[in-house]
């Protein structure tokens, strides 16, 4: 999975620097003027049911399928020389089927629903407009999820919460109405505020922080496809940690678990492995109200920041806390809904 990334990743690269080259020959940028707030706002409701009598040939069985989702930007330029833009993506979903009737297996009944889709997103950036090969920026991004359900037994309001402070340059090849291509390289401070359980069974938790800082490179792309017809959407975020604050119990974690596990795999260096995360969406609105939107992510995360390191549990319950953040594989997500939508402004 790592080198079709790459590839991917170098493809982005080369275009984002082609054309960056292409805009050097470009005339000076104006100043930009400064205007009010420009906001905006999208609702989607997602739906797919179906449902089948228990005499149905082939053992089909029905599911109801929901994913509600809201989008909201505000972009104000304030000056001349300083632009703020905030973004805020909620969505859940959920995935009930029917089931035989524990009561009576000839007939059937709709299971408790699963989620499937829970994410919390909040971004701000400011950045310095200077009209100059590349702007500074700040920025500050929070996300979260409504209901953490990796435990299969219980759940977690709101956890675990993800905060990060960046700094450094910023790049911006296009921005008009319609596109928008933007790069920027800096550091990155992140924190990980979690909750765990501290025993099999009961709703005892236990609350910890881990920070870690490092090197990031995003990128952002909009372009309308097909005579305008579809809208992409793309986002590329690279970061690199340096130092990681629970890199030390993971010593001593390797150190517990080897030796009750002879020949197991260290998993120190886990943290320092790149964060990937690639996000693609196309749009495709077919009347004001319905359209069709494709959702893919590849994600790559080697150790989980919100794994929960406590040593006073036993060896045994460490190694599955552990293995639980422990993804050596890309992780893929893919989304392909009809939707309904309302626009707000």
């Amino acid at each position: 999975m790592i080198r079709p990334l790459r590839h991917v990743i170098a493809r982005m690269l080369t275009a984002v620097l082609a054309t960056s080259a292409a805009s050097a020959h470009a005339e000076p940028a104006k100043p930009i003027e400064p205007g009010p707030w420009k906001f905006g706002s999208l609702s989607t409701l997602n739906l797919s049911q179906s449902q089948f009598s228990t005499n149905w040939a082939g053992g089909d069985k029905g599911s109801l399928v929901w994913v509600l989702s809201a989008a909201s930007t505000a972009e104000r330029q304030f000056t001349t020389r300083f632009n703020l833009a905030n973004s805020l993506l909620l969505a859940y979903g959920q995935t009930a089927q029917q089931i035989a009737d524990p009561s009576d297996p000839s007939l059937r009944v709709w299971d408790s629903p699963d989620k499937t889709t829970d994410q919390i997103l909040f971004e701000s950036t400011g950045r310095f407009t200077l009209t100059t090969f590349a702007d500074p920026y700040f920025g500050l991004r929070a996300e979260s999820q409504f209901k953490d359900q990796s435990d299969p037994a219980r759940s977690l309001t709101l956890n675990p919460i993800r905060l990060k402070e960046s700094a450094g340059l910023a790049r911006v090849i296009e921005k008009t109405e319609e596109r928008e291509l933007i790069t920027r390289l800096g550091v990155g401070f992140r924190q990980t505020i979690a909750r765990a359980f501290v025993d099999p069974v009961g709703e005892q938790t236990r609350s910890f922080t881990t920070n870690d800082g490092g090197l990031e490179w995003q990128t952002t792309m909009t372009r309308p496809l097909l005579d305008k017809k579809v809208v992409y959407k793309g986002q590329l975020l690279v970061f690199q940690p340096v130092f990681f604050s629970n890199s030390g119990a993971l010593e001593d974690f390797d150190a517990a678990a080897i030796a009750a596990y002879p020949g197991r795999e260290r998993v120190a260096d886990f943290w320092k492995a790149p964060d990937l995360d690639l996000q693609n969406t196309f749009s495709a609105q077919i009347t004001k109200t319905l359209g069709v939107n494709l959702f893919v992510q590849w994600r790559y995360d080697k150790f989980d920041a919100a794994t929960n390191l406590d040593a006073s549990q036993p060896i045994d319950a460490q190694v599955a806390a552990v293995d639980r953040g422990i993804r050596k594989a890309g992780q893929f997500k893919e989304v392909l809904a009809l939707s309904l939508s309302y626009r707000l402004f």
